[in-house]
């Protein structure tokens, strides 16, 4: 057995003896654990932060961030004579929009809204009236050089000074005449724009595939092609010195706009409608050739209060569209507005109205403002030759007009929440085309309660 245990020593001593001269191996590399990705992510992004004022943000580093909106629009409203409108009786709501605007990296820009107003309208059996546009503004803005910047998308044609104001900054419930009927609206396209001169002159030009929401026909296709547009506005005595009487006008701004959009034949000129149960007091009438847009406005700002203007004249050409196959004059549709408001509360006029003192939590009653527009929509032709028709095809087109006034009381109940109130009577030149034939004149009573974020 001794001998078995020797034996058995020298072969271990052997064996061993090699295998312990020589160095141990290395361990193997363990992979990396994922707080390391995390830092690479924090490095290039930095803490993400959540912000909820004035409304949800989020913040990753300084690359990324995100602003999350809700607009929410409900009416109340009453006619005399008392009518049934297409969207609801006395309640209607009017939007629910929810959005996400923000930037990706300091040179891009971006903003998506979706309108909601159909869902919730059937989900909790509101009226409103079903609309086809649920994409509102969806684009993106380079803005690498800041006099140039480049924005591709969906959204506002650039024409008109009340067509470019959002749900959230109308002083009205309703935009004017010729900022709902004559303006193109929204469409798919590109634009350079900036605020040049240290922001004293602003520019946009851009070319669209068709002509704006606002010009599109019942069944939401197009009456006109690719549309070419721009708008300048400057303040003009920001570029002197003035005595100090004259500075509260240094802010007064002037700008002038064009556009135009070839026209397919067919029933596809631009319409005249009443608020008054949205009724048609101009219809459609047949178009080919050219259409031109151009427009004037004026806006200015000075504490509590504002003053703005506008004036706006559209051409259609009827190239061949006489019975006999022969042109005729063209169709002008114009229109103009003027428009005051007044803080009466003090505060500065501004976007976004900030209260003093907001109601309830600011141990206050909100800002209060008062605000008044009077208006003007006409169409006709350009030349007058034999007696004026209603026909489609009429070489003398029947005049038609509109005339509207609104007063209104606004109540800013804090930053993101308010109340308007708003008269309006609408005067027709010609009773036959009323919503009650024989009718020429109607009162229009609505309260807006509006939450925006």
């Amino acid at each position: 057995m001794r001998r078995h245990y020797l034996g058995f020593a020298i072969v271990m001593f052997y064996v061993a003896g090699p295998a312990a001269a020589q160095d141990p191996a290395p361990p193997a590399a363990a992979p990396a654990p994922p707080a390391l990705a995390l830092t690479g992510m924090k490095r290039l992004f930095g803490n993400p932060r959540l912000e909820m004022r004035p409304r949800p943000r989020v913040h990753l580093g300084d690359w990324i961030r995100l602003d999350f909106r809700v607009k929410f629009l409900h009416d109340l409203r009453t006619f005399e004579p008392e009518i049934t409108g297409e969207e609801g009786d006395v309640a209607n709501l009017r939007t629910m929009r929810v959005g996400i605007e923000g930037r990706i990296t300091p040179h891009f820009e971006f903003e998506i809204d979706r309108e909601l107003r159909n869902e919730v309208a059937a989900a909790l059996r509101m009226r409103t009236r079903d609309t086809e546009a649920l994409w509102r503004d969806v684009y993106g803005n380079f803005r690498y050089w800041r006099r140039f910047q480049i924005r591709a998308g969906q959204f506002k044609i650039p024409f008109g000074l009340d067509a470019q104001q959002g749900t959230a900054h109308r002083d009205f419930a309703f935009r004017s005449l010729i900022g709902e009927r004559l303006a193109p609206g929204r469409d798919v396209g590109i634009m350079a724009h900036a605020r040049v001169l240290d922001r004293r002159v602003q520019y946009q030009a851009g070319i669209f595939i068709s002509d704006g929401w606002k010009a599109r026909l019942p069944d939401n296709t197009r009456s006109g092609e690719r549309t070419i547009a721009g708008r300048i506005a400057a303040a003009p005595l920001r570029f002197f010195k003035v005595p100090s009487a004259v500075k509260p006008f240094q802010e007064l701004e002037l700008g002038f706009a064009v556009a135009q959009t070839p026209v397919t034949e067919g029933l596809h000129s631009l319409r005249g409608r009443t608020w008054v149960d949205t009724h048609n007091f101009f219809p459609r009438i047949f178009v080919r050739g050219q259409r031109w847009r151009m427009g004037a406005e004026l806006n200015w700002v000075h504490g509590p209060f504002s003053l703005s203007g506008e004036v706006i004249r559209v051409t259609d050409q009827r190239l061949g569209q006489g019975i006999r196959g022969q042109d005729l004059s063209d169709l002008i549709a114009r229109g103009w507005y003027s428009a005051g408001t007044w803080l009466v509360t003090g505060e500065q006029k501004q976007n976004v109205v900030r209260p003093r003192r907001d109601f309830g939590t600011g141990k206050g009653f909100g800002a209060f403002e008062i605000a008044g527009r009077y208006e003007q929509l006409r169409f006709g032709s350009a030349a007058n030759p034999g007696l004026p028709s209603r026909s489609t095809r009429a070489a003398n087109i029947l005049s038609q007009s509109e005339r509207v006034a609104t007063f209104g009381v606004n109540w800013y109940l804090n930053r993101h929440m308010r109340i308007q109130y708003n008269w309006i009577r609408e005067v027709l030149e010609d009773g036959r085309t009323a919503p009650i034939p024989g009718v020429n004149t109607y009162w229009s009573r609505f309260a807006r309660m509006s939450f925006v974020l």
